[in-house]
């Protein structure tokens, strides 16, 4: 089992909150009314039955008035225990910034409806944009096969696994999103960045040059080249595209890698060692950054330096394994998918 760096979680946010926006359909403006005069209190009606209530909170969002909705979508959830309550408040929730309340509610929506696709999707985004890709994983595991042909299931399922640090498996969700619908700017990204992990620069590189012709603007497609082409030893490509990413992004995380890489070459350990000390700070979750922080500390007489990164660096990929382990362990807990998927209610 190849174990490698694990995704970074600014790269996650990125490559998570992209894929939303270019999947999610078009939100009406909710019109604008203006102040109306407050009418005399009414005695408060029976509860209305699920059908109803779901009918008023759709006409409450709809409106604008978003905790009407709220309180709407919650009494039909817990009363009548209804998965597309849960769901839709789930939804409100996130767009609330309530994330917690939302994994909360979407975990509730899981139980009555396992094999949900709409519960499925909307729990694996949720968690991946709160950086829980374990849980991601297991839902979107149980989603690519229930929806095999779906490239954006096998793509964030690429994701979530890059995120545990499992590289091979996330290579093969990643191939298959790509089979399914190519050309995909940051399905290609996300592959390059699996394969420079893998050490397999020459197909990174390709997968990459592809990523940034068709978004030149992407400062992690422009790092993750520069990658590439220091791990080919084109350090002389490397550093000016690695300079153009600093240029914009003093921080980035990869791009300061390659720097260090570049300067580790050059035999200039002090200023390899500069670089690296940036990648970690912006990454504090890169196993190569510590192990190359290491081998330069030790070039510079630093020899309790070098020790306490090698160790830091064993630690990492420790705390990789055993991720991808439970990983592993746990992928069982899935709910089967052979059984036909429910519809919430």
């Amino acid at each position: 089992m190849t174990i490698g760096r694990t995704l970074s979680a600014a790269i996650v946010t990125i490559l998570v909150a992209a894929a939303a926006a270019a999947a999610a359909p078009a939100q009406e403006k909710t019109p604008q009314k203006a102040p109306q005069k407050t009418k005399p209190a009414s005695p408060a009606p029976p509860v209305p039955d699920r059908a109803a209530l779901l009918q008023q909170a759709a006409a409450a969002q709809q409106a604008g008035r978003v905790d009407e909705a709220m309180r709407a979508y919650r009494l039909a959830a817990e009363r009548h225990q209804s998965a597309q309550a849960y769901l839709e408040l789930a939804r409100l929730q996130v767009r609330a910034g309530d994330s917690p309340a939302a994994l909360t509610s979407l975990s509730r929506a899981r139980e009555l409806a396992p094999n949900s696709e709409d519960v499925l999707a909307a729990l694996a985004q949720v968690t991946l944009a709160s950086k829980r890709p374990m849980p991601a994983v297991i839902a979107l595991q149980s989603l690519t096969r229930i929806c095999p042909t779906v490239a954006q299931y096998h793509y964030l399922l690429g994701v979530g696994l890059m995120a545990v640090g499992d590289m091979p498996s996330a290579d093969d969700a990643l191939r298959a999103a790509n089979r399914l619908e190519p050309e995909r700017q940051l399905t290609l990204l996300a592959l390059g960045l699996v394969l420079n992990n893998r050490k397999q620069f020459s197909d990174a590189k390709e997968m990459l040059t592809r990523s940034v012709e068709l978004q030149p603007d992407s400062i992690e497609a422009m790092a993750a080249l520069a990658e590439a082409q220091a791990g080919l030893g084109e350090f002389e490509a490397a550093g000016r595209h690695a300079r153009r990413v600093l240029d914009r992004a003093p921080a980035n995380a990869t791009a300061n890698l390659v720097v260090g890489l570049m300067m580790m070459d050059q035999k200039n350990y002090a200023a390899a060692r500069d670089a690296l000390q940036k990648t970690i700070a912006a990454d504090p979750d890169s196993p190569k950054a510590f192990y190359q922080l290491s081998l330069a500390l030790a070039r510079l007489g630093d020899a309790a330096g070098a020790r306490q990164y090698v160790q830091l660096y064993q630690d990492k990929l420790r705390a990789v394994e055993e991720r991808v382990n439970a990983l592993r362990a746990g992928g069982t807990v899935a709910p089967d998918p052979s059984r036909p998927a429910r519809v919430p209610r």
